[in-house]
């Protein structure tokens, strides 16, 4: 059984959000196929017959198991989203989904809520939020019993906020692990007072380019300072998301995670689950517990070994 979903490269804002929707046929697409585990899903898989289509609707809950992401491929939206093989969609909009990967596209493709969908990810054991306003994009399958069953029991003791209460961050981070954490709401500093917001978020090189422009158009004229003050501000309105993701990306950091949660220290505490050697900016959760160094063993030198003495 083979589904076609949406594949298009996401633009400014919300990572995967703003997509036009295309047909499937323009090249775009990518694909989302059903792996079934189970013979009656087999059965739901051939179709164009009775059978396979009353077997279809049998089976279209499926109470043991989950949707499980089986490959990504190419430019999607669980690439921008930063979504991995293996990771588990657990419930949509706070209710835990066990229906079949049909009808689990069906929703993707059918929702008309520009808050988009709230999507609850099972990843190594850690349970997380993300915001999708569109097909994924992905090819898909259902998860084993075992990992379902792990799922299953975290899913129980996780609280799942109303998609009101959260906000996206985006989560950059470096070699040595060090994070850097985007909240990708626009902040009226922004373009109310552009100098503050670059001087808050360290970007000093547009610092530089911003005081050059107030000089040099302030000796110009004081009217053609003031048309460069509203450009830039206009222009920091929709490029700010866009100015603090080029930057980092400039100094070492790439794109980790995206995740939806109530404020950073949520996004903290789920970084260090699923990394414990995360290190952040502005550390919320404590510093990483330093690993324990094995003692080091004083090297003996051997003694050579006794010569019989000449007599």
């Amino acid at each position: 059984m083979q589904q076609t979903e949406l594949a298009d490269t996401p633009t400014d804002g919300i990572p995967g959000a703003n997509m036009p929707d295309l047909d499937a046929d323009a090249g775009y697409g990518g694909t989302a196929t059903a792996e079934p585990e189970s013979a009656a899903a087999d059965i739901a898989g051939q179709g164009g017959t009775d059978a396979a289509s009353k077997a279809g609707t049998a089976t279209r809950q499926i109470p043991n198991t989950f949707v499980q992401i089986k490959d990504i491929r190419g430019v999607t939206r669980a690439r921008a989203l930063r979504l991995q093989d293996g990771d588990l969609i657990v419930s949509i909009d706070g209710k835990p989904f066990h229906e079949d990967i049909e009808t689990f596209l069906d929703i993707l493709f059918e929702n008309e809520d520009e808050a988009g969908l709230l999507l609850t990810v099972f990843r190594n054991g850690v349970l997380f939020n993300i915001i999708t306003k569109g097909p994924l994009g992905a090819t898909l399958e259902y998860a084993k019993p075992e990992r379902a069953e792990l799922a299953r029991k975290a899913l129980e003791k996780f609280t799942i906020e109303s998609k009101d209460n959260i906000v996206l961050f985006e989560v950059l981070r470096d070699m040595d692990r060090a994070c850097r954490i985007i909240d990708t709401r626009l902040s009226p500093l922004a373009y109310l007072a552009p100098p503050v917001w670059v001087v808050y978020n360290k970007l000093w090189e547009v610092l530089v380019a911003l005081v050059m422009i107030y000089v040099s158009t302030l000796a110009v004229h004081w009217a053609l300072f003031l048309i460069a003050s509203v450009l830039l501000s206009l222009y920091f309105k929709r490029a700010h998301l866009v100015l603090r993701r080029s930057f980092s990306l400039v100094r070492g950091y790439h794109m980790w995670m995206v995740i939806a949660a109530r404020s950073e220290l949520e996004v903290q505490k789920i970084c260090r689950q699923i990394d414990e050697k995360s290190t952040f900016e502005m550390d919320l959760v404590g510093p990483v517990e330093p690993e324990e160094k094995p003692k080091k063993r004083r090297r003996r030198q051997k003694k050579p070994p006794l010569r019989a003495a000449n007599l």
